[in-house]
Order: structure tokens, then sequence, then C-alpha cells
């Protein structure tokens, strides 16, 4: 079995998806041969590409075509073409995905190209919205580097603190600092330090993981993680019934109810993140809102206060007394790390993937 992993963006630079880089090494491991427009991603500093490069290799030779939602950033209708010359071929054999990861309300799995392909895998899903038929769930996910990258402690030699700090701002972010900070308190310290990350010197692998990574690979912040009981998850933007569907409605629509509160906020757009998963494997307990009752939706759902800890703002009274429960955290924390392993690594997501697909590897 073969995957062709289509680039065409960034042909010319070490950055390596992390989307197309979680699927590849799961694939990989399940026996299919990964290849690309490009050579993509070196593992630990080894001199063979995760995605390799053959010019004897090509989409119309393998079983699995993924295209990638940065292709649009060169413009809709050039994407477009170029999806669809591989999607449209007659009496094509090969199975064409889609990955959509994008922020936003509309997102490319929206346009043409992508609902070309027989399947999007969507990032930030939520079950509140209507998607096109083609939309399944999907997540940022966990890559061999990140589960490798984390040394966590045992919980109870950890640092008694809740991490909240964000590199990037967002209007959830804020309003949830705001109104845990002084909950928090009660019972951990509020650890919003940021270390000069453009400092760190990185030498070796790690030096190359930062390259191919975009910026993302510090082990300094991987050791944070590893020793502290609770990091903050939550990002993306509050949202209301109305005005979804096109980003300068959603956001008027955002500014009129915050002065004449007529809808409650009850779902939460682009709330996927790569914290979240270091978060998990590092073995923290996680928090992030409620994702039950706020529609974030991921293939195979951890449940609350079992695998997370989940804030509903209807009832903060119990999230004060689940953040002072400190058994109660490490039990999160233990079954969360697990959780994660069992359904989110490599092989896992791919073996899931090819069974969604009705495929067999090998």
């Amino acid at each position: 079995m073969k995957a062709f992993f289509y680039c065409d963006t960034y042909k010319n630079t070490d950055l390596a998806y992390h989307d197309f880089v979680c699927i590849a090494e799961g694939l990989f491991s399940l026996g299919v041969e990964c290849y690309g427009d490009r050579n993509m991603y070196l593992p630990d500093g080894q001199k063979e590409y995760l995605i390799r490069f053959d010019e004897k290799q090509s989409p119309e030779d393998a079983d699995l075509v993924f295209f990638h939602y940065l292709l649009y950033r060169q413009g809709k209708k050039i994407a477009d073409k170029k999806i669809t010359h591989f999607t449209k071929l007659p009496d094509r054999n090969f199975t064409c995905v889609f990955i959509d990861a994008s922020d936003g309300v509309r997102t490319p799995g929206f346009e043409k190209g992508a609902q070309s392909c027989d399947v999007v895998l969507k990032s930030h899903y939520n079950r509140k919205y209507k998607y096109p038929k083609n939309f399944i769930p999907w997540q940022f996910g966990l890559s061999n580097r990140m589960i490798e990258a984390v040394h966590p402690l045992p919980f109870k030699q950890r640092e008694q603190a809740f991490l909240v700090n964000f590199r990037v701002k967002h209007q959830l972010r804020d309003f949830l600092n705001n109104r845990l900070r002084a909950i928090v308190e009660k019972s951990l310290i509020w650890d919003n330090s940021i270390s000069d990350l453009e400092k760190e010197k990185l030498t070796g692998k790690d030096l190359l993981f930062w390259k191919q990574t975009g910026g993302r690979h510090y082990p300094s912040y991987y050791d944070k993680l590893s020793k502290t009981v609770a990091c903050a998850c939550y990002g993306g933007v509050f949202a209301i019934p109305w005005g979804n569907y096109n980003k300068y409605t959603a956001k008027i629509a955002r500014l009129l109810n915050d002065l004449i509160p007529l809808f409650p906020w009850d779902r939460v757009r682009q709330w996927d993140s790569w914290r979240l998963w270091e978060s998990w494997v590092a073995g923290c307990c996680v928090v992030h809102v409620d994702f039950d009752k706020y529609g974030c939706q991921l293939p195979v759902m951890p449940q609350n206060k079992i695998h997370y800890l989940g804030i509903d703002l209807d009832n903060l009274e119990d999230f004060e007394a689940s953040i002072c429960d400190k058994a109660l955290l490490e039990q999160i924390a233990e079954n969360g790390k697990k959780f994660v392993l069992q359904h989110y690594s490599p092989e896992a997501v791919a073996g899931r993937l090819l069974q969604t697909l009705n495929l067999k590897s090998g």
C-alpha cells in the first residue's frame, strides 16, 4: 500500500506539515510506503525522510493521496485547479483526503477542490455547526517527536502550579483567565511565566526539529509541562447560535450580543491546539472547556473529569471543587495520558483512518 502527500506550497523549505507527519508516521508503522512531491521530515536526524520524493512515484500510483489546506494560500482558483486535477481523473483508483486544520469560520475544506475529495479531515470540528457531508472530526494530534520530547514526572513530584503561559492571545483565553484566576489561586500557583525561547540555544536533533516544525519545538517548554500538575489548554473564540458561517457576520453578532445579550455562548470555534496534545502526553491535568456542552468534537471523545477537566461557565462552583481536589487532578492526569496514547498515537490514528476509509494496510 502506498500514500502520496501533495505539498506543493513549500517545496524549497525544511518546514514539515504537522498533520502530514502524524499521519505518515502512523501509516509507516503499519507498513505503508509514504511518498510526496518533495522530501519532508527527517525523524530524529535520520538520513531517510519520512515522506520521500521519488521521481518514479506519482499520486496516480498511490492508494491514498493527501492534500493540505495550506494549498489555498496560493489562492482559491489555483488550489481548486491543482486538487481537482487529481480528484477528477477518469477511473481514478485512489482515495483523496483533504486535511483542514485552518482557523476561522469558513475554512478551506468548504472550497471546491476540498469538496471534490472523498473526505475532509476537519480539526476544530464543532457538532453545533453544519458542515459538508464529506467532513469528519479530526485533531491536531500527536507526533512521535512530541511523545519522545516529554519526560513526565510522577504526579506527586510535580510543581503545584497551573500553567497559563500562552504565547498567542485568544478571546476565550482572556475571558477565562479573568474568571478563573482567583479560583485557581486558592489551591495552585498561577504560572503565566513565558521563557525567552528566542535565547534558547538548540543543537543537534532539537535544532532540526525546531526548523522542521516552524519554531514549535522547545525542550524547556516540554520540561515544564512534564513537571507541572495542570495546564490551561483552552483557546479559540466563544460563539453564539447566530451569524456563524461568515467571519464578518460572526464578529458583528458577537459584538451586538455583548451589548444586548440575547443568546448565551453555546459553542467554541478554533478550540484545538498543539498545547492540548502536548499537555496530555506530558501527564498534566488538561483543563479546557466542557467539550460536550460547547460542541467540541474529536474522533474518540475524552470524558470530563476522567480524561480532562472541563469548564462549564454556568457552574464554576463545580470547577472550583475539582481544581482544589489534588487526588482528582492526579487521576485525570493519569487517565488523560493513557487515553491519548491509546487513541491518538500516530499508529492508532492511521489505523482508525484506514478503517474509516475501508482500506487495509500491507
